[in-house]
């Protein structure tokens, strides 16, 4: 049964001032998801959203982090590959998340790369595990929250990705404070 809930959706940037996170073509990961971030923030009818604050590092955030079960986590970064030419967004859930199809952490992490693989114009490549990523678990995905998702919006490394996301980043602001908010209100 879906009911309505006033818990919280947890908005990070993936990184913070002292790890810039990937760094390509003149442009720091941090940088690019904190605008990413902030646009979400602004173009959301939610106003109770907590985001992580600049300076703090991740394991900081994650210790400010009181998720519930309706609560909504969701992590930005950006991949990088070794050549220009690799493009795509990229979602990971938690191993369990990954596992059935139907929990609202899939449903959210596809949602997201759908509309993001459209507005940005590149490939969808897909919901992945955590344990396929660089690392074989990822502490944010496993706080305790009902859904819990970091998307890689696309490869900084790729000519024109973060142009492309710099010009659109108002319209990913909206779509993506639109999906959050969808999530937000559901509790399984």
């Amino acid at each position: 049964m879906i009911q309505f809930s006033p818990l919280r959706i947890f908005l990070s940037a993936g990184h913070h001032d002292k790890d810039p996170g990937a760094v390509a073509n003149g442009y720091k990961e941090a940088d690019v998801t904190k605008l990413i971030r902030d646009s979400i923030v602004r173009n959301s009818e939610d106003k109770n959203i907590v985001v992580d604050k600049d300076w703090e590092t991740n394991r900081q955030y994650q210790n400010r982090i009181k998720p519930g079960a309706g609560s909504v986590i969701f992590d930005i970064h950006l991949n990088a590959a070794a050549n220009n030419t690799t493009r795509g967004v990229e979602s990971y859930v938690n191993r369990k998340d990954f596992a059935n199809k139907n929990s609202a952490s899939y449903k959210m992490a596809d949602e997201v790369n759908l509309f993001l693989s459209k507005e940005l114009g590149i490939k969808n490549r897909g919901v992945k595990p955590e344990n396929s990523s660089q690392h074989s678990t990822i502490g944010i995905l496993n706080l305790g929250s009902g859904i819990a998702v970091l998307v890689e919006v696309d490869f900084i490394t790729g000519t024109g990705a973060v142009e492309n996301i710099m010009v659109k980043k108002d319209i990913i602001g909206k779509g993506l404070a639109k999906i959050l908010k969808k999530y937000d209100d559901l509790v399984q």
